[in-house]
């Protein structure tokens, strides 16, 4: 690394502007130093106008009823309208596998944000005061230098942990996230000190195991780049019980153990576990450390977070080893934190590393009405988990794996990040946005027995699926607490289709069992005020409960709308059933026998119920009556309308395939009928109408061809089937010029609802939103048509407004405004970005001997006559005080803006 451009004394700030990073540090991710602040203020939305006031006051009322209902449990509202989550713009990589629990990362160096009770994330939680590394310099056998290595900001109570040292400066703290993995660098320019925490999480591409472990790595690596001085540095780990909930951190006793692998074992292992409990469940951490030769290893099985901290402080700084315990804390007591450390000599310019894992063993989990328990994935590897004693063997594993498992990781990222085709940009959000699958309050179970108890509509397929991969479930939202909610994951099932492919076979399989299932419970619906039951036969659940409630038990939580009526629904699984039978399961017979019964059913139905005239093309009812819950269609709509000539092409094939000629023939008549109603009815010459009836009538929708970009994406010779292709280029060509182009300075996406005249359409609420998994979902239909250039423009503005301008990075929101407001943070749809990789790949041949991307131009270079300006945004101010060469540079010039 170079610090010095002259030999003359340099203060610490001179330093500091004068210091360049790594290539560690400065490869594709995002990048931040440790003083960042968002360029731009978001607050969550909280305006609708006058009238949709006027419009929602029934709503409000009804609402406002079961709200007070759960005045003293929050946690129990499937969706908390009237507070909505605040962001919190420190977030890092989280740290963890998929569906064991998570803990989330500020980028600053705190632990925060805990997700160990399924499905539930713990936002408010701030960063836990006592979850820390703390480096210790001696010199001359003289401590010269002790810090907290963490510049987030530390709030605790009166004289806890007084003599702790939380004082490292923000400046010399830099960051670079690319998950699963993360680069933490802490500076120490008066002693020549460098610092990199390289945080490794487990989650690898079809690996069905160890993706499963709730484990994260931290290798440490430390420098010295002085030339003649020698110290002795200790690197402490120290970790306490709880989540930094007040509600769990005095709630039961506590216990903590030594454990040690074997002298003669391939590498030793020392750590040390904390026995806990959280929210009744028991819970074991594990911290622990590998034997170096020339290193000497310390371990503290107990002190208390609550208090002082002293006697482990001031025994690490006379020492440079942790003490073995703290006396004043109890064997058994209520608030206890462990420790692990190692101390080593270093010479002058050398460096040395040392590897930690962090384990968190939670075996056997509940929901919130703790009807029943579940036992998470990765139990299924560890005989000890059902005595909650795996941490130690969890962190074993995990440091004995560590090459292998950064090994894989770069194999996976390695054609992507090294491609000089792709934008820096996409490099980073494509993994990035990859965050919400270990931190979506996600949950994976192994396969129970006596799930069929009570859920007697499971098809001994699907049992089947579940023996061998287990149950898999992610929330809509932080705060849209519901899982699995299906209009949404057929964006975001992108991700598990391209990276863990059976998984979402059996998500897609436990989907079809829920069409004919039932839930005879009449529910008042907050929005229309009408009666239904929750769960209607024949149709396909909005979602599968409320992680607060019983999931699986109780589903279809979200009782907003009688999601029984909903036109997206049926038709997003027929042709999710048939992505997942042609790519996924490479045809195979029984998948397909499992799903067209199912698919058959709802299409029949649809026919039968939605199509008010018989003209072969459903209606909307004049609701809001698809995934868009407060845009009303009516009529023929294009969203519903291109989804429904999608499944309809899809379910001729299917039929086809089993041999049903009487079936097939009749979705072929009513395919025909309906494509010419969907174009009389809706095409307007440049574009498909929003619908027939409504007040957004003539509205550009940046949706409208939802149906035929899914169907594209697998199958391009049946989309060719739907509609005249030079009427999608055109429809797609008015999205971009003006959902694109003429929204936030053509800097944010597509805006969902743009009028003819280049003005938002702010008649309902979410049709003037910005849907971040909706426009990584029109980028890959522009891919599909060979606008790359397009494509990667009209995405950018998504990422680039979470990640760099409003400190929305790893909680990417459902919604943007074109300024001021977002709206639920933590959202599962913007995984969707994986259909862009999709896409890629199949219309494109990334990465093989036919790849047609096109050499995109600079990043300064316009990207088409009607572009107003290049949609890279400026790099944040503290990347440039870094040294880092921006990517993302705002164009001095820009072109006269198209009307």
């Amino acid at each position: 690394m170079r610090r010095r451009r002259n030999s003359k004394k340099m203060s610490a700030d001179d330093v500091a502007d004068d210091w360049l990073p790594s290539t560690t540090m400065s490869g594709p991710g995002w990048k931040a130093r440790g003083d960042r602040k968002p360029k731009e203020k978001r607050v969550p939305f909280n305006r609708p106008t006058p009238y949709q006031i006027y419009e929602a006051l029934p709503f409000v009322r009804r609402y406002f009823m079961y709200w007070m209902k759960h005045t003293f449990d929050k946690e129990k509202l499937f969706i908390n309208t009237f507070q909505p989550l605040k962001h919190k713009p420190y977030y890092g990589v989280p740290c963890g596998g998929i569906g064991c629990g998570a803990i989330g990362r500020d980028f600053r160096g705190g632990f925060c944000k805990f997700s160990l009770r399924p499905g539930l994330v713990e936002h408010k939680v701030d960063v836990v005061a006592a979850d820390q590394f703390i480096l210790s310099v001696r010199e001359n056998d003289r401590c010269i230098y002790q810090k907290v290595l963490s510049a987030a900001d530390v709030h605790r109570s009166s004289g806890q942990l007084s003599t702790w040292d939380f004082g490292f400066p923000k400046k010399n703290v830099h960051y670079r996230g690319l998950f699963p993995r993360s680069w933490t660098t802490f500076r120490i320019p008066d002693l020549g000190l460098t610092v990199v925490i390289r945080q490794v999480s487990p989650v690898l591409p079809n690996n069905y195991e160890d993706t499963t472990y709730p484990v994260c790595l931290f290798l440490i690596d430390v420098e010295n780049t002085t030339n003649d001085r020698e110290y002795d540095v200790s690197v402490a780990f120290t970790f306490r019980n709880g989540t930094g909930n007040r509600r769990w951190e005095r709630e039961a006793e506590c216990s903590a153990v030594m454990f040690e692998t074997p002298e003669d074992s391939a590498e030793q292992v020392t750590g040390v576990s904390l026995y806990h409990r959280i929210s009744g469940m028991s819970c074991t951490y594990g911290l622990a450390s590998t034997h170096s030769k020339d290193s000497v290893l310390s371990v503290c099985e107990r002190f208390d977070p609550s208090k002082s901290g002293g006697a482990l402080w001031n025994h690490l700084m006379q020492t440079g080893d942790v003490p073995s315990l703290e006396e004043e804390c109890a064997i058994n007591a209520r608030e206890m934190a462990v420790a692990v450390s190692n101390r080593f000599t270093l010479p002058p310019l050398s460096s040395k590393t040392h590897d930690y894992a962090l384990s968190w063993d939670m075996p056997k989990v509940h929901f919130g009405s703790t009807g029943r328990s579940y036992h998470r994935r990765y139990t299924r590897f560890f005989e000890a988990s059902e005595a909650g004693s795996a941490a130690d063997s969890l962190c074993v594993r995990a440091l004995r794996l560590r090459h292998k498992w950064e090994e894989e990781i770069e194999k996976w990222q390695s054609p992507i990040l090294t491609h000089d085709k792709l934008p820096d940009w996409y490099k980073s959000a494509i993994f990035n946005e990859l965050y919400f699958i270990t931190d979506g309050g996600t949950v994976w179970f192994e396969f129970d027995e006596n799930w069929a108890d009570h859920e007697a509509h499971l098809s001994n397929y699907t049992k089947e699926k579940m023996k061998n991969i287990g149950r898999f479930g992610y929330l809509e939202s932080w705060e849209y607490r519901m899982v699995n909610t299906y209009d949404v994951h057929f964006y975001a099932s992108y991700a598990l289709a391209e990276l863990w492919p059976e998984l979402e076979l059996t998500v897609q399989s436990e989907f079809t069992d829920q069409v004919y299932h039932s839930i005879e419970k009449p529910t008042r619906f907050h929005m229309e005020g009408d009666w239904a039951n929750v769960k209607t036969a024949s149709r396909v659940p909005h979602d599968l409960g409320n992680p607060a409630d019983e999931p699986w038990i109780a589903t279809n939580a979200y009782v907003m709308h009688d999601t029984g009526k909903w036109k997206d629904l049926n038709m997003k699984y027929v042709l999710t059933s048939w992505r997942d039978y042609v790519v996924l399961s490479e045809e195979h017979q029984e998948f397909l026998h499992h799903t067209w019964p199912a698919v058959k059913m709802i299409m029949l139905e649809a026919l039968a119920n939605w199509d008010q005239n018989g003209d072969g093309m459903i209606e909307n009812f004049g609701k809001a009556d698809q995934t868009y819950d407060a845009w009303q269609m009516e009529g023929v709509s294009a969203y519903c309308g291109s989804l429904w000539l999608a499944s309809l092409r899809v379910s001729i094939e299917m039929a086809g395939l089993l041999e049903d000629g009487e079936t097939k023939k009749l979705f072929l008549e009513t395919l025909n009928k309906a494509k010419k109603v969907f174009v009389d009815v809706l095409w307007t010459g440049t574009y498909f109408r929003f619908c027939e009836r409504s007040r957004s009538r003539e509205t550009v929708m940046a949706d409208q061809l939802c149906g035929y970009w899914f169907l594209q994406s697998v199958s391009p010779e049946m989309a060719d089937d739907l509609l005249p292709s030079h009427m999608v280029r055109s429809a797609l060509d008015t999205i971009y010029r003006l959902n694109v182009c003429q929204f936030g300075n053509g800097q944010m996406g597509a805006v969902n609802g743009m009028k003819p005249s280049g003005v938002v359409d702010r008649e309902y609420i979410q049709a003037d939103e910005m849907w971040t998994g909706v426009t990584y979902a029109v980028a890959s239909l522009l891919i599909q048509q060979g606008e790359v250039e397009k494509a990667f423009h009209t995405a950018s503005g998504s990422y680039l407004t979470c990640f760099e301008q409003t400190g929305l990075q790893y909680q990417t929101p459902e919604a943007l405004y074109e300024s001021k407001f977002y709206r639920a943070i933590g959202y599962m749809r913007p995984l969707s970005i994986w259909a862009m990789q999709w896409s890629l790949k199949k219309h494109c041949g990334l990465n093989t001997s036919k790849e047609r991307l096109p050499k995109l131009p600079s990043e300064h270079a316009k990207t088409s006559e009607d572009t107003v300006k290049r949609v890279e945004t400026s790099a944040s101010e503290d990347s440039s005080s870094l040294g880092y060469v921006s990517d993302y540079r705002e164009e001095k010039t820009a072109s006269t803006r198209t009307r």
